[in-house]
């Protein structure tokens, strides 16, 4: 089984939906794929995100209120006797099925959506602020020297951590500015490298490998020990990588595979 082949039925593997014969063979493939294993990962991680949320959110009073109401999708009066389906269903010109998907979609997918969009990782956030920065609605403290704001970057969070520096000097590239935000509770140093027509911020936070999105690709590389993760949005590449305590995520208008190679050849294990 090649990889293609095995992309088809990891939905299925996760919904138990395979025959032994499919199963066995998806399963040797995972055991030597990384890349495929980590897509049927991500897919449990999904369905058990999607389960939990279901379980635990219910649509508002009001919204099945209006649409118990609605004489569009639940027509014909009211009957003293039988069951709410059986007064709903014979007059319903689509099938059951499709009634089903319906109402799912109406009341269900908008909840699991602001569910999704409020436990988004800070990671993505990162890639936010680096838009906000390129469009100048965040003010970035310039920099005289690097030195100087590395100490004024270190000052803002009461040395706790200090910002993850990168020597981009062979690229004619150098730190131009920073800015600290603070995104849910959490305080980000935030370091701009500009130069050669290159754009490159580094955001420096306390975390784990945990703060990394699910979207993200997963490289470890054997010689340093360390894992990079690697993802991109609204047109902007970024890689996160962890020294002890400290998470850095790298975000450049570079494509992903180069800047992916370069965090990787500059970042040296601690």
């Amino acid at each position: 089984m090649n990889c293609e082949e095995a992309q088809e039925f990891i939905t299925a593997l996760v919904d138990h939906q395979v025959s032994d014969e499919e199963r066995s063979l998806i399963d040797s493939h995972l055991k030597d794929c990384q890349r495929c294993q980590f897509s049927f990962e991500q897919e449990q991680a999904l369905k058990r995100e999607i389960s939990a949320a279901g379980a635990r959110l219910h649509a508002p009073a009001e919204l099945r209120s209006k649409l118990l109401s609605d004489r569009r999708i639940f027509p014909g009066p009211e009957r003293s006797s039988g069951s709410w389906t059986e007064r709903i269903f014979p007059a319903w010109p689509f099938p059951r099925p499709a009634l089903a998907l319906a109402l799912t979609v109406v009341l269900i997918l908008p909840i699991l959506y602001f569910t999704r969009t409020a436990i988004e990782p800070i990671s993505l956030a990162a890639l936010e602020i680096q838009k906000k920065i390129i469009d100048g609605e965040v003010s970035v403290q310039k920099a005289s020297n690097p030195d100087e704001l590395r100490k004024w970057q270190i000052h803002a969070v009461n040395g706790e951590f200090a910002p993850i520096y990168f020597d981009l000097s062979a690229m004619n590239v150098q730190p131009v500015g920073g800015v600290v935000q603070e995104i849910k509770g959490r305080k980000m140093l935030v370091t701009v490298y500009a130069g050669n027509g290159l754009s490159v911020t580094c955001f420096t936070f306390l975390g784990t490998e945990e703060d990394a999105p699910k979207i993200a690709s997963v490289f470890f590389d054997p010689d340093k020990k360390m894992k990079f993760y690697s993802f991109s949005k609204d047109g902007f590449s970024a890689v996160l990588h962890r020294e002890g305590k400290v998470i850095c995520i790298l975000v450049s208008n570079m494509s992903g595979d180069e800047l992916l190679a370069l965090v990787r050849a500059k970042v040296q294990p601690s």
